[in-house]
């Protein structure tokens, strides 16, 4: 019997045709199991290393992805997921001095 995490992970792996490289670079944000695709929070420190990953691995993928999700958190504001993604996007420019969104739209 799976529990909550490993069925999410299994559900978005199904979702994305057996790929990690397709979960980790998922842009269906609006999914309400988006920010938990990889079995944890978007808070988790595993998610930073899963996402640092896939920008070495796949550097266009990667800003294409970082580009659909800027516009989703710009044009839904105030909806909480969309606040929680901003969050940790923002708390990541401020511990590493920059941002990967910034950089996109300049």
């Amino acid at each position: 019997m799976l529990n909550k995490s490993k069925a999410i992970k299994q559900y978005c792996l199904e979702c994305s045709g057996n790929s990690p490289k397709e979960v980790t670079l998922c842009h269906l944000v609006d999914c309400p199991l988006w920010q938990f695709r990889f079995g944890y929070s978007i808070k988790d420190k595993r998610y930073k290393k899963r996402i640092e990953a896939a920008q070495r691995k796949y550097p266009e993928e990667y800003r294409e992805m970082l580009q659909i999700l800027k516009e989703y958190t710009e044009n839904m504001p105030n909806l909480p997921e969309y606040v929680q993604i901003r969050a940790v996007l923002e708390k990541r420019e401020q511990s590493e001095g920059y941002s990967p969104i910034k950089r996109l739209s300049a």
